[in-house]
């Protein structure tokens, strides 16, 4: 996983809830709102199929720790690891278009 350059993780925004579900602060920045629509996709991609943290890492060729730590909030994923899994599921988990529902707040 990249450092994060100083950014706090994206689950140290939630206002109300449980991560990745929460309702991030107002002022949360837009990289925690694409992390947060991140981890949920790539959750509900692990129970559509089902699969677990640790075949997902090896089918991936990334470390589970890395998978629970996108999946809890507790760290950005970088593009290698983004595309890794997403080419290990079949599936988009990038949440293309997120600017435009950020702008429209």
């Amino acid at each position: 996983m990249a450092r994060s350059h100083g950014e706090t993780a994206p689950n140290t925004y939630v206002q109300d809830g449980d991560w990745p579900e929460a309702i991030l602060r107002p002022e949360a920045p837009a990289s925690a709102h694409y992390a947060q629509e991140l981890a949920r996709r790539l959750a509900a991609e692990m129970r559509r199929r089902p699969i677990s943290n640790r075949e997902l890492a090896r089918v991936a060729g990334v470390s589970h720790p890395t998978i629970g730590s996108v999946l809890n909030g507790d760290r950005y994923a970088d593009l290698r690891t983004l595309a890794s899994l997403e080419v290990a599921l079949g599936a988009e988990l990038y949440p293309a278009g997120m600017f435009q529902r950020l702008r429209a707040t």
